[in-house]
């Protein structure tokens, strides 16, 4: 299983509850596969999960590049994954 995600910025003002990507599951033939995501314990705190969207979990998070551990888990299958991000918070 391999994790995607669409975008891997956000801005320093972004409010609360802001998407910051889309998360996809695909498997090895590259077909989508309906997962529930969720993040593994060091990535909580300044990110979190809704459905299949990263999302800012607070407001004003300070600008660098943060380590976000994705775990996915197909509902269909028996498939799972783990993937890391950059995600670089810029002004």
């Amino acid at each position: 299983m391999a994790i995607s995600i669409s975008n891997v910025s956000v801005s320093t003002t972004a409010p609360v509850g802001t998407t910051i990507g889309v998360l996809t599951a695909s498997d090895a033939s590259g077909a989508p596969l309906s997962s529930e995501f969720e993040l593994t314990k060091n990535s909580a705190g300044f990110f979190g999960v809704s459905g299949n969207n990263l999302v800012t979990e607070r407001a004003a998070i300070p600008m660098g590049n943060y380590s976000v551990r994705v775990h996915a888990v197909a509902t269909n299958a028996r498939f799972s994954g783990r993937a890391n991000f950059v995600i670089a918070v810029t002004p």
